[in-house]
C-alpha cells in the first residue's frame, strides 16, 4: 500500500510542477497547443499511477518532456508571430455594426444561438448594440458596443473622481497577512488599535478585514 501512495505523490507533484511551468492560465484561456499538452500530460500520469510494475521515471520523463517542448514553442512563438498564428489562429471578426458575418461563423462552427448567449454574458441583449466583435484565438467572445449604448465615463461627463485602488487583504479566517499589513503601511501597534476601533479584540475573531489607500476599511467577524 506505501508504494501506491508514494509513486502517486510524486506523480501529482510532478504534474503540479508542470502545470505551475505553464503558466496562470485557466483551462478556457488556454491556447490549442496548451490545451493538448494538458490532455497529454492527464493520459501520460495515469499509467504509471495505476500500475505499479511501471517505472516511476516513464511517468516523469514525460512529462517533463512535453512541459520542455510548450516552454520552447512558447519562446519561439514569441520571436515568431507567423508560429504564433499558425499554432494559435487569428482572431476573427463576427459582427460588425451590428451584422453578423454568417460565413464567419460556420468556419467557426459558431451558432448562432452560441453568439448570442456570449452576447448576453457581456451584458449585450440587442444584437444592434453591438459595434464590433470578434472570436479570439481562444474560444472566447470580445465585445465593442456601440458608443450610445456603452456605459458612460466620468470623462465623457467632464468629472474627476479620487484615484481607487486595491483594498488588501489584512486578515483573512483569523489569520494576519504580514506582507498587506506592510504594503498597507501599519504594524500590529496599528492594527489593533483598527480592530478596537471596530469593536474587534483580537485578529482571531476576525473572518475578513480590508483597507484601502482612501482609508476605507471592510470588516466581517468570525460567524460563531
Amino acid at each position: 500500500m506505501l508504494v501506491p501512495l508514494v509513486r502517486t505523490l510524486i506523480l501529482y507533484l510532478a504534474v503540479i510542477t508542470a502545470v505551475r511551468l505553464m503558466g496562470k492560465r485557466q483551462v478556457g484561456e488556454m491556447q490549442p497547443d496548451e490545451l493538448v499538452v494538458t490532455i497529454l500530460i492527464s493520459a501520460v500520469i495515469s499509467v504509471p499511477m495505476q500500475d505499479i510494475d511501471i517505472p516511476l521515471l516513464h511517468g516523469v520523463i514525460p512529462v517533463l518532456t512535453l512541459i520542455a517542448a510548450e516552454v520552447l514553442i512558447s519562446t519561439l512563438s514569441l520571436r515568431w508571430p507567423r508560429l504564433r498564428r499558425l499554432l494559435s489562429g487569428r482572431p476573427v471578426p463576427v459582427v460588425r455594426r451590428g451584422v453578423v458575418d454568417q460565413k464567419a461563423l460556420r468556419e467557426l462552427r459558431f451558432s448562432i444561438d452560441d453568439l448570442l448567449e456570449e452576447l448576453r454574458l457581456a451584458g449585450i441583449f440587442d444584437l444592434r448594440e453591438v459595434f464590433f466583435a470578434q472570436v479570439e484565438t481562444n474560444g472566447k467572445l470580445s465585445v465593442l458596443p456601440e458608443s450610445d449604448c456603452a456605459p458612460a465615463t466620468p470623462k465623457q461627463h467632464g468629472l474627476t473622481v479620487e484615484p481607487s485602488s486595491a483594498p488588501a487583504l489584512i486578515i483573512a479566517d483569523g489569520e494576519v497577512r504580514e506582507d498587506a499589513l506592510r504594503q498597507a503601511g501599519m504594524d500590529r501597534t496599528a492594527l489593533s488599535a483598527l480592530l478596537r476601533a471596530h469593536g474587534a479584540a483580537d485578529p482571531s475573531g476576525v473572518f475578513l478585514l480590508c483597507t484601502d489607500q482612501n482609508g476605507g476599511v471592510l470588516l466581517l467577524r468570525k460567524e460563531e
